[in-house]
């Protein structure tokens, strides 16, 4: 990195929060001390968060803003932020609001008119309306934080707007959740709570969709009272938009009413997971877990299995007893710390194909972490998989499916996913097709 790099990613204003808080609390028994660098992370975060538990007399100080710490401020610091409130506590909010990027820079004790602009700003930002600037803990909480609240680099304009519905209208189960248009794990989460709430069940809302949550929005669906229910169907709406964002990123409105547009949606949805008894373009309970749930509606017909565990013909027998006609088996490899063979034999091969079912071929033989995935990894498991395939006799054509076993950020797709998969094409294509990449 040259020097004009390095100052293209400093911001000052991060950096004098940094020193001012390696100066004014590097003493504090368990503090510690943040970087200065000037740039924003975790690290300066909780810095900020550490300071605050120091100001509000919490000796144990962790990198957290927990329950201790949010009655605390709500108690200590809420009744006295107004205008010309004199604290440490005040710089450190203008700090919080200086690593968010939100804010005028303003970084001093004193709280004015200004800190009540930033304080509406972020609360406008996360989608409320009219916001007073009140600074209670749940707010706190979201400024004290990595959370984005504006459009971030890779989001989604519509995404950020369902974001900051769901905050207006269910933060009080969820918390402040980000807004930067990016669908993640709290997102859906909030989804789920949404759909607690709309149940009548916000007394137990817990962001899982288990059976309570299953069986009162069966009884809902199968009576019809879904489509009556505008909230329930703008939760459904965000989660079909999720779904088809990439085949269908205008067609799925937000209208919380089940129009033409969402049924035929829905339809689409329900086709491309070859959801079965089910009704056609109606939000049944197995197409709304399928929708919210990556496991989909465990309890809904199947016909497909995967297993590491060679199958002895009366497992065989049992699958084809079951109805299974699909099995998924690994061409290679071991399972677990006792190095369990799990790969497919050709006696098994050939039981499972006299008993009427077909083979999927998976390939994973790996500990998978990111940096696993690589354009010559790609190359040397195709060359494996495929030497595998061949000697198990697999048509020319077969699809092998390979497996990313692994949380992978949009990042780490380009950097490492893809490159990965580029290296299984060059092999499969070589020479003409010899076997056909399936993920």
């Amino acid at each position: 990195m040259n020097v004009n790099d390095k100052q293209l990613r400093e911001d000052p204003w991060v950096l004098e929060v940094q020193q001012w808080l390696n100066k004014t609390y590097g003493d504090v028994p368990s503090f510690g001390s943040v970087p200065e660098d000037g740039r924003t992370g975790w690290d300066t975060v909780y810095g900020l968060i550490r300071a605050v538990q120091h100001e509000l007399g919490i000796t144990e100080l962790v990198n957290n803003f927990g329950e201790t710490t949010s009655a605390l401020w709500d108690q200590q610091v809420t009744p006295n932020l107004i205008n010309k409130y004199e604290s440490p506590i005040v710089k450190l909010v203008d700090g919080a609001f200086r690593c968010k990027g939100m804010g005028n820079g303003k970084f001093d004790t004193v709280y004015t008119l200004n800190n009540d602009d930033a304080i509406k700003g972020l609360k406008m930002a996360a989608g409320f309306e009219n916001p007073t600037s009140t600074l209670d803990s749940i707010w706190a909480k979201a400024l004290f934080d990595m959370s984005a609240f504006v459009l971030v680099q890779g989001g989604d304009a519509r995404t950020r707007e369902m974001q900051q519905t769901l905050n207006r209208k269910y933060s009080e189960w969820t918390g402040i959740l980000p807004c930067d248009g990016i669908y993640q794990r709290a997102t859906n989460t909030a989804l789920i709570y949404g759909v607690q709430v709309e149940e009548g069940l916000g007394d137990i809302a817990n962001g899982v969709f288990g059976p309570t949550t299953q069986e009162v929005y069966r009884q809902l669906a199968d009576s019809g009272q879904v489509a009556s229910n505008s909230g329930l169907v703008l939760l459904l709406q965000y989660a079909l938009y999720q779904n088809l964002i990439n085949v269908r990123p205008s067609g799925v409105p937000f209208s919380g009413a089940l129009d033409t547009e969402t049924t035929d949606s829905l339809s689409l949805f329900q086709l491309f997971l070859n959801l079965s008894e089910v009704t056609d373009g109606y939000p049944d309970l197995t197409t709304a877990m399928s929708l919210m749930l990556s496991s989909g509606d465990p309890n809904r017909s199947f016909n497909e299995v995967d297993t590491s565990e060679q199958l002895t013909p009366a497992q065989i027998t049992t699958l084809q007893e079951a109805g299974i006609q699909y099995v998924g088996r690994y061409l290679t490899g071991t399972v677990g710390n006792n190095f369990i063979p799990k790969y497919l034999t050709v006696t098994e091969a050939n039981n499972i194909i006299n008993a009427g079912m077909a083979i999927i071929p998976i390939y994973q033989d790996n500990n998978p972490v990111v940096s696993y995935y690589t354009y010559n990894q790609g190359v040397s498991d195709a060359n494996t998989a495929f030497a595998a395939a061949d000697s198990l006799g697999f048509d020319k054509g077969t699809i092998i499916y390979f497996a990313v076993d692994v949380d992978a950020l949009d990042s780490d797709i380009t950097t490492n996913i893809l490159p990965y998969f580029s290296g299984l094409h060059d092999v499969a294509t070589r020479n003409g097709i010899r076997f056909n990449v399936g993920i």
